[in-house]
């Protein structure tokens, strides 16, 4: 009996760890007029962009290094953003992307 909780406890303490998520800056992020930047924990990214009467999506990936995101959008996927990348900074629970068709967005995170 010991065995067979000690096996239950084990499993669960296994799927609890696998199950955490140890990227702080995972998350969905909107910016003022609800263009959608979700990060994965899985260093993967998509952004959506619904201002117009379709919706638009944009898959890639990002690295964080120092509060520094970069995002490297697939090239074998359509890209409605018009930039291989995106490079920007993390302040606090707002990103910062920057010399985006000439000017700067902030995407705030949705909690």
């Amino acid at each position: 009996m010991k065995r067979v909780f000690l096996g239950l406890l084990a499993i669960i303490i296994i799927i609890s760890i696998a199950g955490c998520n140890n990227n702080p800056y995972a998350g969905e992020y909107k910016t003022s007029d609800n263009t959608i930047l979700e990060l994965n924990s899985n260093g993967k990214c998509k952004v959506i962009n619904n201002s117009y009467k379709d919706v638009f999506y944009t898959y890639g990936k990002y690295t964080i290094n120092d509060n520094k995101i970069e995002i490297t959008f697939d090239e074998d996927k359509q890209n409605y953003m018009r930039v291989k990348s995106l490079n920007g900074e993390v302040k606090g629970s707002n990103i910062e992307f920057y010399d985006y068709l000439g000017k700067e967005s902030t995407y705030s995170k949705v909690e």
